[in-house]
C-alpha cells in the first residue's frame, strides 16, 4: 500500500470515530433523562412540582441537544493543497475521494500508474451549506494546481540512468532481448551467462514524457551513444574509395558492416561508417568441441640459379588435424579467452620445403606490387558509368604531371590509341598488364624495358576526355580488373 493510500484510510477512520463519539454522548443524555423520570414516579412526593422540575430538565437537555445537532450540521473542514486553502468540505473523505478519482482518471488516460505531486491537508472549522465548496469546483481547482508523475522502472548501468519503461516486465524483457542473440544457437554447451556492468532495475516516479518504449530503449542500449553515419553506394564505388572519402580504413568499414561482402557492393547499398558499441557486455562461457587444423612449418633452401623474387615449392606442406575440447569466454559473441581442456592429435602436419633464389633482380623485372603511377585527385572508379563500362580508374592532375611505371616490365605499346588518346601499355611478364591513357607526352617507346617508378609519360587531355587526368587500367591474364584492388 502506498503512503497516499495509507493517509486516506487513516483519515476515514478518524471521521468514523468522531461520528461515533457524538452519537454516544447523545445516547448517554437520553438515558439520564429516562432514569430520572423513573425515579420520580417511584417516590411519594408532589408529582406536579416534580413534573415541573422534570420539564425544566428536559428543556435544558433538548436545548443542549439542539446545540449539538446544530454543531454537527455546521461542522466542516478547510481543505488545503500544499498549505494553500482551496475550499471547504463537510468531511475529509469527500476531498480524499476527489483526489483519488483524479489520480484514477489520469492513470486510465495515460495507461500508467500516476502519482500526484501534491497532498491535501485539513483544518476543522464550521460553515453554512452555502459556504461549502461544491465537489465539481473542488475537483477543477485541484486539477488546475497539480502536476503528476508516472510510476515506471528505470534501467541503470554502472550508476547511470539509461531510460524508464512502464513496467518491470518491460525492463526485464529488454535485458533478455539483449542477452538472447548470445544465448541461443550457441556452438556448444552454455555454462554461464552474465552482464559485466553493474545493472540495476528500480521502481521510479518520472514525468510522463520521459517514459520510453521497450523497443527504443533496447536499440539505445545495443547501439550505445555514438552517432552512426551512413553512406549510400554509388556507381563504381568500393570500400577502398569510400574509405578515402571519409578518412577511414577498409578494415574499419569491414568491421562496421559485417553483413556486407566487400567484393559485391551494390549500387544503393547502405554502408555504416561507425562501429556500434553496446552499453552492456554479455559474457558467456561455452564448452565446445571442434576439429582444428595444425599449421605446418616451412623450411627454406637457397638457390643461386633463381632471382631473389623467385621461389618454388619443392615439397608441399600439409596441415595436421587435432580434436579440441575447450571452454570459450565470449563478450557479446566475440571470443576473448579460451581454456583448452583436452587436445588430441588426429593427424600430424607435413613440413613444406621451399627453394628461394639468391640472384640479384634486374631493375626492369616486375616486383608483383603496383605503385600509384601519379599524384592527383581520385575522380572516377571502376564499373558502370553513364550507361557503359568504365574499365579503369581516373586520377585528375595538371597537364604535364609525370606518370611513372606502376611496376617493372616491357613497353608493348606507345602511341595514339583512338578514344584513349596517347597511351602507354606495359607487360609486366607475370600475367599482368597496365595501361596509361590520355597522356600529353610519351617518354618511352615500344620494346623499352622499364623499371618500377620510371618516368614513362605525362598527364594530358587527349582522346575522349573531359579534362586533364590519368586513366589507369590493369589487366590480369587479358581480363580487366579493378585497379583499386591492386594499386597502393
Amino acid at each position: 500500500m502506498s503512503d497516499h493510500d495509507s493517509s486516506i484510510l487513516i483519515l476515514k477512520l478518524k471521521q468514523k470515530i468522531k461520528d461515533l463519539h457524538n452519537k454516544i454522548k447523545f445516547l448517554k443524555l437520553e438515558k439520564k433523562v429516562n432514569d430520572l423520570y423513573t425515579r420520580i414516579k417511584s417516590m411519594d412526593i408532589d408529582f406536579k412540582k416534580v413534573l415541573a422540575v422534570f420539564m425544566i430538565v428536559v428543556m435544558i437537555g433538548l436545548s443542549y441537544t439542539a446545540y449539538k445537532v446544530n454543531e454537527i450540521n455546521t461542522r466542516a473542514f478547510a481543505v488545503s493543497l500544499d498549505g494553500e486553502q482551496i475550499g471547504i468540505v463537510r468531511t475529509e473523505e469527500e476531498a480524499l475521494n476527489i483526489m483519488e478519482n483524479i489520480k484514477n482518471d489520469l492513470s486510465a488516460t495515460y495507461s500508467a500508474d500516476c502519482v500526484l505531486d501534491k497532498e491535501l491537508s485539513f483544518e476543522p472549522t464550521h460553515a453554512k451549506d452555502d459556504e461549502v465548496t461544491k465537489n465539481e469546483v473542488l475537483k477543477n481547482t485541484i486539477k488546475s494546481n497539480i502536476d503528476f508523475l508516472v510510476a515506471g522502472y528505470t534501467i541503470s548501468i554502472d550508476g547511470k540512468s539509461i531510460g524508464t519503461v512502464k513496467s518491470e516486465t518491460d525492463a526485464k524483457f529488454i535485458i533478455d532481448s539483449i542477452k538472447e542473440p548470445y544465448t541461443t544457437n550457441v556452438e556448444g554447451e552454455l555454462k554461464e551467462v552474465k552482464i559485466l556492468e553493474h545493472l540495476e532495475i528500480k521502481k521510479d516516479e518520472v514525468p510522463l514524457n520521459t517514459l520510453t518504449t521497450p523497443t527504443d530503449l533496447t536499440e539505445l542500449i545495443k547501439v550505445g551513444t555514438e552517432e552512426i553515419k551512413t553512406h549510400i553506394v554509388e556507381v563504381g564505388e568500393s570500400f577502398w574509395t569510400i574509405a578515402m572519402m571519409y578518412d577511414t580504413t577498409v578494415d574499419d568499414l569491414i568491421e562496421a558492416n559485417p553483413d556486407k561482402n566487400p567484393e559485391k557492393l551494390q549500387i544503393g547499398d547502405e554502408v555504416k561508417l561507425v562501429v556500434p558499441s553496446s552499453m552492456l557486455t554479455v559474457a558467456t562461457i561455452e564448452k565446445v568441441e571442434y576439429t582444428k587444423d595444425t599449421e605446418y612449418e616451412t623450411i627454406v633452401e637457397e638457390s643461386d640459379s633463381m632471382y631473389k623474387n623467385q621461389q618454388k615449392v619443392k615439397v608441399e606442406g600439409q596441415k595436421g588435424e587435432s580434436h579440441i575440447v575447450s571452454n570459450q569466454v565470449k563478450h557479446n559473441g566475440i571470443l576473448v579467452e579460451e581454456e583448452i581442456i583436452n587436445e588430441e592429435v588426429i593427424k600430424k602436419p607435413v613440413d613444406e620445403l621451399v627453394v628461394k633464389g639468391t640472384k640479384e633482380i634486374p631493375k626492369t623485372m616486375a616486383t608483383g606490387i603496383f605503385m600509384m603511377p601519379t599524384r592527383g585527385r581520385f575522380t572516377s572508379g571502376y564499373g558502370s558509368r553513364w550507361g557503359r563500362m568504365h574499365r579503369g580508374i581516373d586520377i585528375a592532375a595538371s597537364t604535364g604531371t609525370p606518370i611513372y611505371a606502376a611496376d617493372g616490365g616491357t613497353v608493348t605499346f606507345s602511341g595514339w590509341q583512338g578514344t584513349y588518346g596517347y597511351m602507354v601499355e606495359i607487360d609486366h611478364g607475370n600475367g599482368y598488364k597496365t595501361r596509361y591513357a590520355h597522356c600529353s607526352k610519351l617518354i618511352v617507346s615500344k620494346g623499352t624495358k622499364v623499371y618500377k617508378g620510371q618516368h614513362i609519360a605525362n598527364v594530358g587531355n587527349t582522346g575522349r576526355s573531359t579534362g586533364p587526368h590519368l586513366h589507369l587500367e590493369v589487366l590480369k591474364n587479358g581480363v580487366h580488373v579493378n585497379p583499386s584492388k591492386y594499386v597502393n
